[in-house]
């Protein structure tokens, strides 16, 4: 059997950089603990909010996204992850199943909640995207259309559905011919 310090050493051989670990909270202490592992620690903080109305007509409150989770970038080079278990309000650091090795959340998965919050996907107030406008161009950010520009023409909003989301309808030249493709606003960004 492989020690907890043997698989965080492999662990660090594999990632150059730094990684995004998941501090485990006290009810409602997200908040106090974003900012504290940043202001005590220097650790990066990310803390997706979303904005809803508690009941019809009230006014909009704002809470965090995941409730008593805050990820926190830690450089396993430079820092110590155990140092986030002295923090006020941290009850404990997610970890692999099985061992004493904090578990992570790729980047990638970190920068798509950054980018969905900065378009309004968790605003639940409105029903559209608050980063964009009708008539917008924009360029599209991933997918099967990547790289190229588009012209907005309408939002749209699956309340009810599963998936719900907001949506773009965009009109973009492609292969010769003008197309309208239905996208979600995360795959799309300002020019």
């Amino acid at each position: 059997m492989i020690s907890a310090k043997e698989c965080w050493s492999e662990v660090r051989a594999c990632y150059s950089g730094p990684l995004w670990h998941v501090a485990y909270c006290e009810p409602r202490a997200e908040k106090d603990v974003c900012a504290d592992v940043a202001r005590k620690l220097g650790f990066g903080t990310f803390m997706p909010m979303e904005r809803l109305r508690p009941c019809p007509g009230a006014k909009p409150v704002s809470r965090p996204l995941f409730q008593r989770y805050v990820p926190v970038l830690v450089d396993p080079y430079l820092q110590d992850w155990q140092e986030i278990l002295d923090v006020d309000g941290v009850v404990d650091v997610l970890r692999m199943p099985g061992s004493d090795v904090p578990g992570y959340v790729s980047t990638a998965k970190i920068e798509a909640l950054m980018k969905a919050e900065a378009v309004g996907m968790f605003d639940r107030t409105t029903r559209w995207p608050t980063h964009f406008e009708i008539n917008e161009l924009v360029r599209i950010s991933d997918g099967p259309f990547y790289g190229l520009s588009a012209t907005i023409i309408e939002f749209i909003h699956k309340m009810r559905s599963a998936t719900a989301s907001k949506r773009a309808k965009v009109l973009l030249k492609a292969m010769g011919q003008l197309m309208r493709v239905d996208l979600p606003v995360t795959s799309l960004e300002k020019m």
